[in-house]
Formats: structure tokens, C-alpha cells, sequence
């Protein structure tokens, strides 16, 4: 079942109360997201570094979730996103570009210079990504032979 468009959407750092939702989504979704799940620990450590966002129905339900890491070395200027997940009922109404932007507008804040992710060749949010202004840099072949690209975002 689809969400009322007019259900408002709120982004925020995720807490650690929010950390049993977002293991449960990634479950859910965890042939798209892949090893996810067996890194509990470190989407743990992510949570207390304030590097997850989390999207949240007008019921508080949470519907989303975006895990990144600021580049802490100096001559990093970047900010790399690792998983982007939203449930199947609210894709297509916002909840993912409101999670990306959220990431951007923190980046900023910190004096990066780009966004960069990969995604799987064969995966939808391949538009998604172009759709919200990522530009894609390449294409290769992972050590398992998955094909990945490589998308940024200039800050």
C-alpha cells in the first residue's frame, strides 16, 4: 500500500533507539543492499558518529535510511554514501531525495567538495542517482565480477 501524498516526511540523525528499524529494513532489503546486515556492529558505530539519516512518516514509522562516512583525513574533500534504503511502499514519494539531501547539506556544512557512491549497473537507483543531479565518473568490474558505477555529486 502506497502512503497519502499528503503524509509529511521529517530526516534526521538516527539514534541509537532507531538502530532496530534500520537493521529490520536492511533485512528486508538485503539482496539489493548485500552485506549490510552482517555489519551490525559498524552501522552501530555509524549511528554514534551522527553518519546515518533516517526518514520517518508523519507516524514516526521509519520508512528510510541513508549510511555515509565524511572523509576525516585532510586531504580527503569528500563524503562517500554506503547504503540508501527506503521501503518498497513510500518509493517514488520523495523519501530517498530527502534522505540524499540531508547528506549534501551536512557535507556542506562540513567543507566537502563531492559525494561519491557505487551502485550495482544492473540496479534501478542507477536513475534515481541521475535524477538528483549525481553524475556518473565510470563503470567497473568488482573483484567478484559484479559490475559497479561510480557516481558523484559536486558540492
Amino acid at each position: 500500500m502506497k502512503r497519502s501524498e499528503t503524509t509529511p516526511l521529517t530526516v534526521l540523525e538516527a539514534s541509537e533507539k532507531d538502530a532496530p528499524a534500520i537493521l529490520a529494513l536492511a533485512d528486508v532489503h538485503r539482496d539489493e543492499l548485500g552485506a549490510i546486515i552482517q555489519h551490525r556492529q559498524w552501522l552501530l558505530q555509524q549511528v554514534e558518529r551522527g553518519e546515518i539519516f533516517v526518514a520517518k512518516s508523519g507516524e514516526g514509522q521509519l520508512i528510510g535510511f541513508v549510511v555515509f562516512s565524511h572523509q576525516s583525513l585532510a586531504e580527503h574533500e569528500n563524503t562517500t554514501v554506503y547504503y540508501l534504503c527506503t521501503s518498497e511502499d513510500y518509493r517514488g514519494q520523495g523519501a530517498g531525495k530527502l534522505l540524499m539531501e540531508a547528506v549534501a547539506s551536512d557535507a556542506r556544512i562540513r567543507g566537502k567538495k563531492t559525494i561519491d557512491l557505487k551502485c550495482p549497473a544492473h540496479a534501478p537507483a542507477n536513475y534515481f542517482y541521475k535524477s538528483i543531479g549525481y553524475k556518473l565518473l565510470q563503470s567497473e568490474t568488482d573483484r567478484e565480477g559484479n559490475r559497479l558505477n561510480f557516481w558523484t555529486l559536486r558540492l
